[in-house]
């Protein structure tokens, strides 16, 4: 198991661009926030104390949350291109056993998605100048453990359906551009009519 792990972790940090490409959903929210939102969210919440902190901290969660979604489905293409190469028929053969190679996949899914959300939140607690209080921080590495688990499970249901990489991409772009929206990064959900609620 742990050779295969390795294998699916050299697969992902070796393509550069498919990491950039897999935390692009989450720089974009996170720019987009520091560009545009920024400054129009803290005008509309000015009657609520320390506004700009809470804002903060919302948009780092959601992006926290788009991070575990895009680097999980990143991760499981490793899956696919297997699957439609047909090395998985390889792999099944070299004694790993039947349950170790989908696991594998799911677990380098939990772990890579896991690291990268950690890698986000250093970036953002650099960009904001805040220092995680030691306090808080073991809950807050609990929530992005859920939310790596959480989402390579949901990303594995989806995966397990498409046989072609190009097809699985194609399904990747829409999951990464309407995430903003899903987790409440760019709008807050409760300012959206009841029926998009």
């Amino acid at each position: 198991m742990l050779a295969l792990l390795k294998r699916n972790f050299l697969l992902y940090f070796r393509n550069l661009s498919g990491v950039f490409f897999s935390l692009l959903g989450a720089l974009i929210s996170f720019i987009l926030y520091i560009i545009f939102l920024q400054k129009n969210l803290t005008d509309a919440w000015a009657q609520l104390p320390n506004s700009g902190p809470l804002l903060n901290n919302w948009l780092m969660s959601g992006t926290l949350a788009v991070t575990g979604i895009t680097t999980s489905l990143a991760a499981l293409t490793q899956l696919v291109k297997d699957r439609e190469r047909q090395v998985d028929r390889d792999l099944y053969l070299s004694n790993h056993g039947k349950w170790r190679l989908p696991s594998s996949y799911l677990a380098s899914a939990i772990i890579i998605s896991f690291a990268m959300q950690v890698l986000m939140y250093v970036l953002m607690c650099g960009y904001f100048r805040e220092v995680p209080k030691l306090s808080i921080l073991p809950e807050v590495l609990l929530i992005m453990l859920l939310s790596s688990l959480l989402s390579s499970l949901v990303n594995a249901i989806f995966v397990h359906f498409f046989q072609s990489v190009d097809s699985l991409g194609k399904f990747a772009t829409i999951v990464g551009t309407a995430s903003g929206f899903l987790v409440g990064t760019y709008v807050p959900l409760g300012v959206l009519p009841n029926f998009a609620q």
